[in-house]
């Protein structure tokens, strides 16, 4: 009975910790962390008077392990959305790009008969004879 009292204790103060002191974790990744442990501690405390210590240990295992794997289901699922969210983002730019490409305006002709001013050695005629000196 003492057990079950230090184990109920212990674990409104580690849930409390949890909750208040830890902000960047979202609320389900620690709750999914603090709670695996804590029903792992709490299996280990029932078993512990009637079973022997490595039937106990591989039960503390066990639980510690499906903890992980519900927390590595949740990493998963918001790496999925993340890509899916990524990948939308790059769908819609291509089609933004698409079609800004097909909305290009033709330059009127007007503009493209007249001839671009010459610079630099183009200013000199073909024609014309050089003049040099001595």
């Amino acid at each position: 009975m003492i057990r079950l009292l230090i184990f109920v204790i212990l674990a409104a103060i580690i849930l409390s910790l949890s909750y208040l002191w830890v902000k960047q974790v979202p609320l389900i990744k620690k709750m999914t962390i603090t709670g695996g442990g804590l029903a792992a501690a709490a299996i280990a405390i029932f078993m512990q008077a009637t079973y022997s210590w490595y039937l106990v240990v591989v039960a503390l295992l066990g639980v510690s392990f499906l903890a992980a794997f519900a927390f590595m289901k949740l990493v998963e699922k918001e790496q999925n959305e993340k890509l899916r969210l990524a990948e939308e983002r790059r769908e819609e730019k291509r089609q933004k790009a698409k079609t800004y490409l097909a909305t290009t305006t033709e330059m009127p002709a007007a503009e493209t008969l007249q001839k671009p001013k010459p610079f630099g050695m183009q200013s000199i005629e073909a024609e014309r004879e050089e003049i040099t000196r001595g």
